[in-house]
């Protein structure tokens, strides 16, 4: 018997938002998630794969879609359906578990927080700002724990490494919405 799906990826969350933000066709999606600016930047999704999320989504009941037969050939266009939109806004408010989760999951989190309102960003940022420092913070205990010079030592020097460079950005990211527009 196949597995239930029990979470969904940055990508499906992407779509997802997208979808929430204005019904569309497959197509625009596809274009939305290419190149090199925007949302593609940090989450770039193959034309292919576009059509998968769609029906994974679908599947699962977050999106729904209908035929718009107004223009031809008639083109499927899909929308967040309530459960989709619920699901996504709890997505949305949680800063993520692990500092390799920052580059992707959470940049997808903060363009979806900046286009609906400035002050969500910013909770968000906080929020990852804390659970960083929670990171951090365990990544000492453990360090405490092991021997100076071995691989573990390395090793969680390195997560350490990174926890104190992502709060770094994380606060830079924070100063940079608090100035006006003109100012950034």
């Amino acid at each position: 018997m196949p597995r239930a799906k029990t979470y969904l990826t940055a990508s499906e969350y992407a779509v997802l938002g997208l979808l929430r933000q204005r019904p569309t066709y497959g197509y625009e999606l596809q274009r939305r998630l290419a190149g090199k600016s925007g949302l593609a930047r940090v989450c770039p999704v193959e034309p292919a794969m576009v059509y998968a999320i769609l029906k994974s989504l679908s599947g699962l009941e977050l999106i729904d879609g209908r035929w718009d037969a107004s223009e031809y050939p008639p083109k499927a266009v899909f929308a967040a359906t309530p459960e989709g939109d619920a699901e996504f806004q709890r997505w949305l408010c949680r800063p993520v578990g692990r500092m390799r989760e920052v580059r992707r999951d959470f940049l997808v989190k903060l363009y979806f927080a900046l286009e609906e309102e400035p002050a969500l960003a910013r909770e968000l940022i906080e929020a990852q700002l804390a659970a960083c420092d929670a990171y951090a913070a365990e990544i000492a205990r453990e360090l405490a724990q092991v021997e100076p010079a071995s691989f573990d030592a390395i090793a969680l020097g390195s997560k350490a490494s990174a926890a104190r460079l992502t709060r770094e950005w994380l606060e830079e990211s924070l100063a940079l919405l608090e100035k006006p527009r003109a100012e950034a």
